[in-house]
C-alpha cells in the first residue's frame, strides 16, 4: 500500500514537471504596449524630450516567447521603457527605435526580456526635441534713461551670467538681449522714490523672464547708485553784502574803501543770479540762508593806498547752491583812517 502511495506521488510530480516543460517550450507571439521616456547619455546639459505631439502615443513592440513570460508582461503593461541617447545638436531630431536598441534597452531593465525575441517595433522611430542649458555672460547697462541726473546711475557689477535653454537663446526677439541685459526702466522706477538731489543707492532685481522658463542669472541683483536732479530754480538774490578782510598781520590798521567820487563806501551789496535745487533757493530769498562775498585784501594791495582799483568778490553759497551769472567786480580805492582823518 505504501509502495502505490509513493508510485501515485511520482506519478503526479512527473506529470507537473512534463506540463511545466512543455508549456515552457510553447512561443507566443504578442504584442506589448511601450511608453518612452528619453535621457542624454552622458551630457547632463543636453535635454531631451519625446515631441509633444505624439508624447502620449504608445508604440506597439511585438514579440515572441515563453508563454508564461509573455502573458506576465501583458499584465503589466503598458511598460515603461528608459532610453539613454548620445549627445546631438539642439533641435527637433528623429529616434530610431531598431530592435537591437529596444532588445538591449529592454533586457537592462526587465530580465525576462533576455528570454523573448523582438519581431517588430511600430511605429520604428519617434520625432523628439533636443535642447541644451548653456551659459553666457551678459553686460549690465542703462542705455534707456529719461530721468535728469546730476550723478547718472553707476552699476556696481558690470555684467552678469545667465543659465538658459539654447533654443530660447537663439531666438531671442531682441539682438541685443543676447549680449546684454538693460536695467535702466527698474533703476528709475526705484530712483524716483528716492530724495531728489541726494546720491542714492538701490538694489535692483534682474529680471530672467526673457531667458525663459527655468533661467538663472547670477548675481540675480546688483546695486546702482545715482543722484537724481533736483527741481532746480534761477533767481536774482538782491544786497547780497561784501565784505574787505585783511591778513591777521594786518589786522591792527584800519582801512577803508573810497568810491570813484570819494564817498565812504560803508556798505557795498550786489546782486547775484544763483541756481539750484528750488526748495533751497526759497530758502534763501526768505532769509533763512545766507550767501555774502568776500574781497580778500593781500599785503601788495594794502602797499597801493590811493589807488582805483577793481575787485572781483568771492561769493561764500549755501551748499548746493551755485552762482549762475559772474560776479561783478567792485571798484574802489583803499585809503587808511589816518588819511581821512588828514582830510577832515
Amino acid at each position: 500500500m505504501i509502495e502505490q502511495a509513493k508510485l501515485l506521488t511520482m506519478t503526479v510530480i512527473l506529470t507537473a514537471l512534463v506540463w511545466a516543460s512543455a508549456d515552457s517550450l510553447v512561443n507566443e507571439a504578442v504584442s506589448i504596449r511601450v511608453s518612452f521616456t528619453v535621457e542624454s547619455l552622458a551630457n547632463r546639459d543636453m535635454l531631451v524630450d519625446i515631441d509633444p505631439i505624439v508624447q502620449a502615443r504608445l508604440v506597439d513592440v511585438q514579440v515572441t516567447g515563453p508563454r508564461r513570460v509573455v502573458d506576465d508582461l501583458q499584465k503589466r503593461e503598458p511598460l515603461e521603457l528608459h532610453l539613454r541617447i548620445a549627445d546631438r545638436p539642439t533641435g527637433p531630431a528623429t529616434l530610431t527605435l531598431d530592435r537591437e536598441t529596444i532588445k538591449r534597452a529592454l533586457t537592462d531593465q526587465r530580465h525576462e526580456f533576455g528570454r523573448l525575441t523582438i519581431v517588430s517595433v511600430q511605429p520604428s522611430a519617434l520625432p523628439i526635441v533636443v535642447d541644451h542649458m548653456i551659459t553666457r555672460e551678459l553686460a549690465i547697462t542703462t542705455q534707456r534713461l529719461t530721468l535728469a541726473y546730476d550723478e547718472e546711475p553707476e552699476v556696481a557689477q558690470s555684467s552678469t551670467t545667465v543659465r538658459m535653454r539654447e533654443s530660447v537663446f537663439n531666438n531671442l526677439p531682441l539682438p541685443d538681449q543676447q549680449t546684454r541685459i538693460d536695467i535702466s526702466a527698474e533703476v528709475e522706477r526705484l530712483v524716483k522714490a528716492k530724495p531728489p538731489g541726494q546720491p542714492a543707492t538701490v538694489a535692483v532685481t534682474l529680471d530672467n523672464q526673457p531667458f525663459g522658463q527655468g533661467a538663472r542669472l547670477d548675481p540675480a541683483r546688483v546695486d546702482v547708485t545715482a543722484t537724481m536732479q533736483a527741481d532746480r530754480s534761477v533767481e536774482k538774490i538782491p544786497t547780497v553784502p561784501i565784505k574787505l578782510a585783511v591778513s591777521f598781520a594786518n589786522l591792527g590798521k584800519s582801512y577803508y574803501a573810497v568810491a570813484r567820487d570819494g564817498s565812504l563806501m560803508t556798505l557795498v551789496t550786489q546782486t547775484i543770479t544763483v541756481a539750484g535745487p528750488t526748495e533751497d533757493i526759497a530758502r534763501l530769498l526768505h532769509g533763512e540762508s545766507r550767501a555774502y562775498g568776500v574781497i580778500q585784501l593781500k599785503a601788495a594791495d594794502l602797499e597801493e593806498l590811493g589807488v582805483l582799483k577793481s575787485w572781483t568778490p568771492e561769493l561764500h553759497l549755501p551748499l548746493r547752491i551755485e552762482l549762475a551769472e559772474p560776479v561783478q567786480p567792485v571798484e574802489f580805492m583803499l585809503a587808511d583812517i589816518a588819511t581821512l582823518e588828514a582830510q577832515d
